[in-house]
């Protein structure tokens, strides 16, 4: 059993069309059912669900890498028509039955769902070669560790559910707690990896051209190996992180800005019945940079701030929303079909100089650290770290302008270095809070009563 609510009562419809994407053709099958899946699996509804899981996936990252950016101080939703992006977000309260809830909860484990329904499927299907079985365990099984990284990177101590049953009518999963959640993340990866490895040359399903070089077994394994490294870094297990990054496809030897974007992403198109990039914010803009993240840039040689700073953000039209105020938005992504990273390159490099630092090779966190800051933010590389605390201040202030507006990183690692009450509260007018976590839908409170959730409470703001 990889087990849901019991208010997830259907599977969503395991895929769009073949309009998905661009450069894809993937028949419809007419939207393979649950009954589909579970009973009369065949290789086309398999594929067309399978498809489905990195569809779902995409449709939430604008909201993900909106809302925690918010919750980080990184950006301000400043939409005139829905003022509680602000207030919500900044002064709260978040509560049961508030706005500011579930967060990808209902569509992640929607998604997990639909993943554990494809891994019996294919026990069941005829017409794929055990090798072909075996691509398709360690790609799904991939896209579930992710979903669920993604839902404890947003309940944090709280916990997530981890055990996931295809059969709607099972008792609700148990809710564990974030370092029992990270385990069960880190082991599905190394079973994919397994999976993976035992999956011949080629998946049976063809991928969007977001994974352009990570679209076999072989190469989907180093993806597979950067979202471990994320994932250990996270449980603070140093040398299992360097392990798997030396798996995965770091470089830190090109300098070229390509090569430091290099990884998968999730692509757009304005293809009828597709999506278009939802963090593409065309003026008049209501996605504004937090005023910390200006103030903050370091300067270059020549006076000039951080390259990082002046390339992903510009001024815009000021906005002013329940008296909180905006000045520049973000350009990062320069078209409504840009592509937004899934993790690339700059971040593996990051995440080895971190691993790298609290193994106590400081020698090597310094060497990929300034690699960041040269040829990704134009600055004068460092001689050293004073003290532990000083390298810190240096990985959190990289990681903040290399990942920028990518998914909500700030946030999450502020977290977890004990350093939320140093996120900058600038708006005295509304009393701007910080909050540690998000709350569990309404919903999925209610299906658990009578035993109590911390998940289920107000949840309340940092110090």
């Amino acid at each position: 059993m990889i087990t849901l609510s019991k208010s997830f009562a259907a599977l969503a419809a395991c895929v769009v069309a073949a309009a998905a994407c661009a450069d894809i053709t993937v028949p419809n099958y007419n939207n393979p059912s649950l009954e589909q899946l579970t009973s009369s699996p065949t290789t086309g509804t398999i594929n067309t669900a399978i498809i489905g899981m990195t569809i779902n996936l995409r449709g939430r990252v604008g909201t993900e890498a909106s809302a925690m950016g918010i919750l980080g101080k990184e950006s301000y939703n400043l939409d005139q028509a829905e003022p509680r992006n602000v207030l919500s977000y900044l002064q709260g309260p978040i509560e049961p039955g508030g706005f500011v809830q579930d967060l990808s909860w209902t569509t992640g484990y929607r998604n997990l769902r639909q993943g554990v329904t494809i891994l019996d499927a294919v026990d069941k299907a005829t017409g794929y070669t055990t090798a072909q079985k075996e691509a398709i365990r360690g790609f799904v099984k991939t896209i579930v560790a992710m979903e669920l990284l993604t839902q404890i990177r947003i309940r944090d101590t709280v916990g997530i559910m981890v055990d996931i049953s295809a059969d709607p009518s099972a008792p609700l999963g148990a809710i564990v707690g974030k370092d029992a959640a990270l385990t069960r993340i880190a082991a599905l990866f190394d079973e994919a990896k397994t999976h993976l490895q035992a999956g011949g040359t080629a998946f049976p399903f063809s991928l969007h051209p977001g994974f352009a070089g990570f679209n076999t077994p072989t190469t989907f394994l180093q993806f597979n190996r950067a979202m471990k490294a994320r994932t250990e870094v996270y449980r603070r297990q140093w040398a299992s992180a360097l392990t798997a990054l030396s798996e995965s496809f770091i470089d830190a030897t090109t300098t070229t800005a390509a090569a430091l974007s290099r990884g998968p992403a999730h692509v757009y198109s304005t293809t009828s019945g597709d999506a278009i990039n939802p963090l593409f914010d065309p003026t008049p803009a209501t996605l504004y940079v937090h005023p910390s993240v200006l103030n903050g840039a370091q300067l270059r040689a020549d006076g000039s701030p951080d390259l990082r700073l002046t390339s992903k953000t510009s001024p815009g039209t000021t906005r002013v929303v329940q008296q909180v105020q905006g000045t520049h938005r973000f350009t990062i992504y320069g078209s409504n079909v840009a592509p937004i990273p899934i993790i690339k390159n700059e971040e593996l490099i990051l995440l080895r100089a971190e691993a790298r630092y609290q193994s106590g090779d400081a020698a090597g966190a310094l060497s990929d650290i300034n690699f960041i800051r040269v040829n990704s933010g134009g600055l004068a590389p460092l001689t050293g770290f004073a003290n532990a605390n000083a390298f810190v201040d240096e990985l959190l202030y990289n990681r903040l302008y290399s990942l920028l507006f990518e998914g909500g990183h700030r946030w999450v690692d502020a977290r977890r270095y004990g350093r939320l009450s140093q996120l900058p509260r600038l708006n005295t007018a509304i009393s701007e809070k910080t909050f540690p976590w998000v709350m569990f839908p309404q919903d999925e409170c209610n299906q658990r009563i009578p035993a109590p959730q911390p998940g289920c409470s107000q949840v309340t703001a940092v110090p």
